[in-house]
């Protein structure tokens, strides 16, 4: 797995520091998930170390791998002369320095800087410290090179800066960051290079200098060696101590911590100034945010898909922090990692990066929470935002027992994205009361043939308070128009035959009225026979040669910026899945395409690095089931082919919500829709059918432009199905 691409994903080739968080957006993180690391630095200091406490504390228990420097003692110009000319014995020069390095942090009165000589004496305990001094034949060793290794890959940072605190923090330094399994060959081979011509000095084969021992340093370790690793807890509590006592804390102005934590500064939220949420397209923002204060804080917005919701909510957690002057903690669940990965980008548009506990193993998640609970203990004014899916908010008791163990003066959000799925008994027999506040979004909170889970849903968030409705938001200019295209599929003799059959065991099992998406039976074997009707419905063969025909008319070489979306449920007996036969049939039409799953979304860089390929127009179309249905933002789209429509309300507007989705350039969408239909009107049960299809083109068809034009849906395709 790899844990540096979901990490690193979003970081820069070049940080300026000071006015870069090299530290915080690199450094901290990949040093906390290593499973090696190497460091080269023309000077040394144990002040430096405390920079990186957060992140080294969680390398010391996360990994047994060991942590190795390449160092240059500072010497006085005496002893370079000396060395220069042969009259002294280098080791005995290093013997004499390199324990200063070390006993500088033990004199320190920083809580901060001893708890780092604590870290490096376990280290040193564990057998996994190993320092080694350069000294050059003439001039300095003057290298600045960070290496760090997860997996089989390999981050490099290297450039001017030193490993001491002005070199991280101060000074006007400039580092590249190399990733070789994503920044191309060049960037592979910088990586391959600095590691060889480390390991070369390591060993002491450099043509222009010498590698010495630091046995004196590691001595001096040795005497505090302890069995038990510190941790980032123990690092909290010594930064605790330092700001009582009116220390500086030596960390970045930004963040630090084992995923971005801010620690020093100002840590609130802020509205972004472009973010203009009280007139124009998005007015109804400040609408919902005063139907949301007039409730306490309490209630669901059913905002739209494109009509801001995740914005709408981080402006209400804004508005909470402003109104108290107590610690807030903002806990966001969310259902998938995709999703996950841009509820991350729009809360740093906020102003904080949040703590993303889906991206850890339980020991580092179990250390960033106990990072967040002392973070919000220690300030009176501080806000933390945790972000996760809903399964490891589910799945993780020790999530709730954070919240639940916060004292009382530390107020509580919780914000359920896509809040629909979370009216379950998975997640409502263990929802934390502790939350002082709750926000639902969902474009359609109400869940079909689940009255009660709805119920339950809204008597623990909270009513409805707020509506903005697709229609709204198309009116309002948040959404594109769009052209709705219909085409009928008829089902084969084998097709109808079967689809018969379910329906009469769909009778005699209790259940007469039509599966229209609003009503069905509690029975979980009659709930199998409407999921396996469905089926024939979305798998219907004659919908991918129409598929194949349509592309054909368009012009292969002119597919571009398209969704195609294929059904999600059990395929017919020697059927393969429905989305297989659709990649193979874009490869045959030589479309260029890529699947877009919960399989390729299992890691977030993935996912976006097929976005981003999308986005550039590198893949022309994108195969899809329902991982796109839950939030995921692919604005670029102007075309979406639902070749298999459910009889669930929520993905019609959801899909529709895909492809609306404003955009620079973008001026109005296309949707095509497979109308399925008998292959004759011989009975009610063919007229039943025909009246559930019809009622999704219908909805479809009463925002499309074209509705009412000669060839659009009223007039053209639902003509002549109007019953």
């Amino acid at each position: 797995m790899n844990v540096f691409g979901g990490l690193l994903a979003d970081v820069e080739p070049s940080y300026e520091v000071p006015i870069d968080d090299l530290v915080g957006d690199v450094l901290i993180p990949a040093f906390s998930n290593a499973d090696e690391v190497r460091v080269a630095s023309a000077y040394f200091t144990s002040e430096s170390i405390a920079q990186l406490a957060p992140g080294l504390a969680g390398y010391l228990n996360g990994t047994q791998a060991p942590l190795r420097l390449l160092l240059s003692p500072v010497l006085t110009q005496q002893d370079q002369e000396a060395v220069r000319l042969g009259t002294s014995n280098p080791r005995e020069i290093v013997e004499r320095i390199g324990p200063q390095l070390i006993s500088d942090g033990l004199i320190s009165v920083s809580s901060v800087a001893r708890h780092a000589v604590e870290c490096l004496a376990y280290l040193v305990a564990a057998n996994r410290l190993q320092v080694r001094f350069v000294l050059m034949d003439a001039g300095q060793y003057h290298k600045k090179i960070w290496l760090m290794r997860s997996g089989s890959d390999w981050l490099g940072v290297h450039g001017s800066g030193n490993v001491t605190g002005r070199g991280l923090l101060e000074n006007g330094e400039q580092m590249t960051v190399d990733r070789d399994w994503a920044d191309g060959e060049r960037a592979a081979r910088r990586v391959q290079l600095l590691n060889e011509r480390w390991e070369q000095t390591w060993e002491g084969k450099s043509p222009n200098g010498i590698t010495v021992e630091a046995d004196a340093a590691m001595a001096v370790l040795k005497d505090l060696s302890t069995s038990r690793a510190p941790t980032s807890v123990d690092f909290w509590t010594a930064w605790k101590q330092d700001a009582g006592a009116g220390l500086a804390p030596p960390l970045p102005l930004s963040r630090a911590g084992e995923d971005g934590l801010h620690t020093a500064g100002t840590h609130r939220l802020a509205v972004p100034k472009w973010l203009n949420w009280r007139e124009g397209a998005y007015a109804h923002q400040g609408q919902a945010i005063d139907a949301l204060e007039a409730n306490n804080y309490r209630g669901i917005l059913a905002i739209a898909t494109g009509g801001g919701k995740t914005k709408t909510s981080l402006i209400a957690a804004t508005e909470i922090q402003n109104q108290q002057a107590e610690p807030l903690l903002v806990v966001v669940v969310v259902p998938t990692s995709p999703l996950e990965r841009q509820w991350a980008a729009d809360v740093r548009d906020f102003g904080i990066d949040p703590v993303r506990l889906s991206q850890y193993p339980r020991d580092k998640r179990n250390t960033a929470l106990a990072t967040v609970s002392l973070a919000l203990r220690a300030g009176k004014s501080r806000t933390e935002v945790l972000l996760m899916t809903s399964k490891l908010f589910n799945g993780d008791e020790s999530i709730r027992d954070m919240v639940a163990t916060l004292p009382p003066n530390i107020r509580c959000l919780f914000i359920g994205d896509e809040a629909h799925s979370l009216g379950t008994d998975t997640f409502l027999q263990n929802a934390p009361e502790r939350f002082d506040f709750r926000i639902g979004l969902s474009a359609t909170p109400v869940r079909q043939y689940d009255p009660d889970g709805t119920d339950r849903l809204f008597a623990y968030i909270g009513p409805q308070v707020f509506e903005f409705s697709l229609e709204d938001a198309t009116r309002a200019g948040c959404l594109v128009p769009y052209r709705y295209l219909l085409h009928a599929v008829e089902l084969s003799g084998d097709e109808w035959d079967e689809y018969k059959r379910l329906t009469q065991l769909i009778v005699k099992a209790g259940l007469s009225g039509d599966d229209d998406g609003r009503s069905a039976s509690s029975n979980t074997y009659v709930e199998r026979l409407l999921r396996q009707r469905r089926s024939v419905l979305e798998h219907a063969e004659a919908k991918l040669p129409l598929l194949a025909q349509i592309l054909r008319e368009y012009g292969p070489a002119n597919v571009a910026r398209t969704l195609v979306y294929s059904s999600a449920k059990e395929t017919p007996t020697g059927r393969e899945r429905q989305i297989t036969e659709v990649n193979r049939l874009m490869s045959s039409l030589g479309v260029i395409s890529h699947q877009f799953t919960s399989d390729e979304t299992s890691t977030p860089a993935n996912a976006a690095r097929i976005l981003e390929k999308f986005a550039a127009g590198d893949y022309q179309v994108l195969t899809a089931m329902k991982v796109l249905d839950e939030g995921v933002d692919v604005p670029q789209t102007d075309t979406a082919f639902l070749i298999a429509s459910s009889a669930v309300r929520r993905e019609w507007v959801q899909r529709r919500g895909r492809v609306l989705r404003s955009s620079p350039g973008k001026r109005s969408a296309t949707i095509h829709d497979f109308l399925v239909v008998p292959p004759s009107m011989e009975d009610e049960t063919a007229r039943k059918l025909v009246r559930n299809e019809i009622s999704r083109a219908e909805e479809f068809a009463s925002l499309a432009i074209n509705e009412w034009d000669s060839d659009g849906p009223r007039l053209n395709a639902m003509k002549q199905y109007d019953l």
